[in-house]
């Protein structure tokens, strides 16, 4: 795992210096402490910052064909690199090392960018071919690795955090507010691919890949989910799901050091557990927990695993007060504000475990293979609802508005406002309605400026490719290519690289993604039973009362914390803020969403987190 960084001066061919590669490459010695390396040649400039997991004596990179005249720089994993790596040498490649970073390079050699096509991983790469002049940059099928990459002033750049584009001094890269991507933020509280907070900055999009040779870089896409619906039997399944999960993690245990789990009381990361105890390897567990956690904690059900599996087993205790150090830097690296504040409890659990272990392996990627989202289930309800009439819908709106607020777990309460309001929507925007931050009339609100920008034009984007599919499979479809990559992995990564680890992430495995795309809709979700098939696979492997539970999801008290641990520090950030931004939003309606919060009349804390994130970026970085 590595922080990847390059500059090309396409447009006056002016020569690249080696500190134009190499400040840069200092913001990121968190992704790679072990070694830094940097290629050169004339107008174009390579570099890495790497952090040793697979070849750690042998895998420097930058690395050079045999001819010297092709150099690479890549941050991931290869599953399959070993495979790869021997129908190379039947067709007479020579290899220096034993890295899969050298495999990528001579695919590319033989196969050019169909090279893509045969690599089962995550990953974000660059490779610099010197005959051609040409720069051939992609970035793995889901997005679980990053890469962003910039035009300006005649110089392109690519790198796996903005920080370090925004930080060359002799070609400033603009911090110009992109306002498409805000009014993105405000509504979901992150922003979409290709966009980021700037409008010199774009994301590399899941699936795609790039070919500079003049200027604007090509983007074209090379992978999309598919759903082929195969019916086979329920048995033939559960044998086909244990099967791949345990090749998966067979595959995500390759590493020449120490390796652990992040340990749930959810299904997916306990399956990650088992998979590991059938093939023989003990493992360290760790799982994030609270002070004054209430219905959040999941360390009881979490130590059922352990016991069960004998893991050497780590209990990692957030504090509140600890989110007031934790979040600044978070923001600092993400470089554009992020509102899901677990990534402070991931940061936290990353940072605990780091002192064991090097690569860590998560249960991620299983809710959008396999349907485990209670969204779903309330688009089948939202079908029968919808058969109501309208004045005993009316009823059951105001009776549900009513409600007393509740801050707990996915409560009652919560769950019945979300399915009201977005209940008469098309069922793609309900769903999503379901994960909205502020509404149209809330951001008009909030922002004294109007802008014209639907913010579900994200998701039409990938809509139109799954228009003839089930509804079911059409919404899975939208979490796993905007969700999964922008909200999630993001976080994910950027959480643990600053702690200089490594995350994997078995369920995102290729085989495992192909075979959730076989799978009919109705053996995922089936009545209400989220993720009903894989519950049946995996029914053995996990003790009785975690087989039985809901999804819950990676989840914290903060709306307990904002109201009483965490209040000084919001109203400070305010406080701050509105001495900067007072012709920019409207203050009264912001205090006005935090005396709500506090005096228990309505639940805002993911508006207040939105917020406070963007004042945080705004503060670092305007």
């Amino acid at each position: 795992m590595c922080g990847i960084f390059g500059k090309i001066n396409f447009a006056a061919k002016n020569r690249i210096s080696e500190s134009e590669i190499k400040n840069p490459l200092e913001l990121m010695t968190h992704r790679g402490p072990d070694e830094e390396g940097i290629f050169l040649d004339r107008y174009a400039g390579l570099g890495i910052k790497r952090l040793k997991i697979i070849d750690i004596k042998g895998g420097h990179q930058p690395i050079l064909n045999e001819t010297g005249d092709m150099a690479i720089v890549y941050n991931g994993e290869i599953y399959n690199y070993l495979e790869l790596r021997e129908d190379l040498l039947k067709k007479g490649h020579r290899f220096k090392t034993k890295s899969d970073t050298e495999v990528i390079l001579h695919l590319y050699e033989e196969f050019g960018y169909k090279c893509l096509e045969k690599l089962n991983g995550m990953f974000a790469f660059a490779i610099w071919d010197k005959k051609k002049e040409e720069l051939f940059a992609a970035r793995d099928h889901l997005g679980i690795k990053p890469l962003f990459y910039s035009v300006s002033n005649g110089s392109f750049y690519f790198a796996s955090e903005i920080k370090t584009i925004l930080s060359d001094k002799t070609n400033p890269v603009s911090g110009e507010i992109d306002t498409q991507a805000l009014i993105n933020y405000f509504s979901f509280y992150y922003i979409s691919s290709p966009w980021t907070i700037y409008k010199s900055i774009k994301r590399l999009s899941p699936g795609h890949y790039m070919v500079l040779k003049k200027g604007e870089p090509e983007i074209r896409q090379y992978w999309d989910s598919s759903f082929r619906n195969i019916k086979i039997s329920e048995k033939e399944y559960i044998a086909e799901i244990e099967k791949t999960l345990l090749d998966s993690v067979k595959r995500h245990l390759q590493s020449e050091v120490p390796l652990g789990v992040f340990l749930s009381s959810g299904m997916d990361s306990t399956s990650i557990v088992a998979m590991m105890g059938k093939l023989g390897q003990k493992t360290k567990t760790y799982t994030i927990g609270y002070e004054n956690g209430r219905t959040y904690n999941e360390i009881d059900e979490a130590k059922l695993v352990a016991e069960k599996y004998n893991t050497e087993h780590y209990d990692c205790i957030l504090k509140p007060n600890q989110l007031e150090d934790f979040l600044p830097d978070i923001i600092d690296h993400l470089a554009e504000p992020h509102g899901d504040w677990t990534q402070a409890a991931f940061y936290y659990l990353s940072k605990q475990s780091k002192k064991d272990i090097t690569v860590v392996l998560s249960g991620a990627g299983g809710d959008e293979l396999f349907g485990g989202y209670p969204t779903l289930t309330a688009a089948k309800i939202a079908a029968m609802y919808k058969k109501i009439p309208k004045p005993l819908k009316q009823l059951i709106t105001s009776a549900v508005n009513k409600l007393p607020t509740s801050y707990d777990r996915l409560s009652f309460d919560f769950k019945a406002k979300s399915f009201v309001s977005g209940a008469d929507m098309t069922p793609e925007k309900a769903h999503l309605r379901y994960k909205e931050i502020f509404s149209d009339k809330e951001r008009k609100n909030l922002l004294k400026s109007e802008y014209n920008y639907n913010p579900f034009d994200v998701f039409d984007q990938h809509l139109k490719n799954v228009a003839s599919e089930t509804l079911l499979n059409r919404l899975l479809h939208l979490d796993l290519k905007v969700f999964l990559p922008d909200c999630a992995l993001q976080v994910t990564d950027i959480t643990t690289m600053m702690n200089s680890q490594e995350c994997r992430v078995p369920f995102l495995d290729r085989e495992m993604v192909k075979l959730s795309e076989k799978i009919p809709a109705d053996m995922k979700l089936r009545g209400f039973t989220t993720k009903y098939i894989l519950r049946k696979a995996l029914k053995k492997y996990l003790p009785e009362k975690i087989a039985k539970m809901p999804k819950k999801g990676l989840a914290m008290p903060t709306g307990f914390w904002l109201k009483k641990e965490l209040k000084n520090f919001i109203s400070d950030i305010i406080s701050q803020a509105e001495k900067k931004n007072n012709d920019f939003f409207d203050f009264n309606y912001i205090k006005r969403i935090q005396k709500e919060h506090n005096e228990g009349k309505r639940d805002n804390t993911r508006k207040l987190t939105c917020l406070i994130s963007f004042f945080l970026w705004q503060k670092a970085y305007q």
